[in-house]
């Protein structure tokens, strides 16, 4: 499964902490050309697996959770190493998470998609591709005409507003919530809509460091 694996030797780094030991959780991005990166996540640091496939590809996507899920020796690195050249992109396709929670007597993965707890990878696999067929669906509902777009370019207008204090964050922080939730845009086909998106989700980023430089 390794030569699936963009993590390389010479992507490795020493963590500063204990991680090895550490339960994997994972984060999968998702394009909207059916792309999907598969995320090892050790904490917010460090990762220990970074892989590209297909949502179609459920033997492969099977396998590497059965593998990534098991692995005994580790090679620890970043999301910035591992992806390199495409982490700016990957990083603006639409994200599920799947991790291990509490079950009666022991810890399992669950999925948010059907909020299942599970053991088996094909299990892995079809929630995948059941996360983009629902999170697609919303995007088309969202954007049945024209209007999305319209509220959109007004989301922009009004997080840009000029000679804006650092305390602007807090008063846009119901806007910022509403932009947030609706991450399925980033599945939307048509690219010039996902641009305005992510330039909306851009302003919201840029006013939350402003205020935590201001507040520091």
């Amino acid at each position: 499964m390794e030569k699936f694996n963009l993590i390389k030797q010479n992507h490795s780094v020493v963590p500063n902490y204990k991680v090895d030991d550490k339960e994997v959780s994972f984060d999968i991005y998702i394009s909207p050309k059916q792309e999907v990166c598969i995320i090892g996540i050790l904490d917010n640091n460090y990762i220990c697996w970074c892989s590209i496939t297909t949502i179609s590809d459920y033997e492969n996507n099977s396998a590497i959770f059965q593998y990534v899920s098991n692995l005994q020796i580790k090679t620890i690195s970043n999301n910035h190493k591992a992806l390199g050249d495409r982490y700016k992109e990957v990083k603006s396709w639409h994200r599920m998470q799947i991790c291990k929670r509490p079950y009666q007597d022991q810890y399992l993965y669950y999925s948010p998609v059907s909020s299942s707890f599970f053991t088996e990878s094909e299990f892995f696999a079809r929630e995948i591709y059941t996360f983009y067929k629902q999170e697609r669906a919303k995007c088309e509902y969202r954007l049945i005409d024209d209007a999305y777009i319209t509220i959109l370019e007004r989301y922009k207008s009004i997080l840009n507003k000029e000679n804006q204090e650092y305390s602007y964050y807090y008063e846009m922080n119901p806007l910022i919530r509403i932009i947030k939730d609706e991450s399925y845009i980033k599945l939307c086909p048509i690219s010039e809509v996902r641009q305005l998106y992510l330039e909306c989700l851009e302003k919201c980023d840029d006013l939350y460091n402003g205020y935590m430089t201001a507040v520091r």
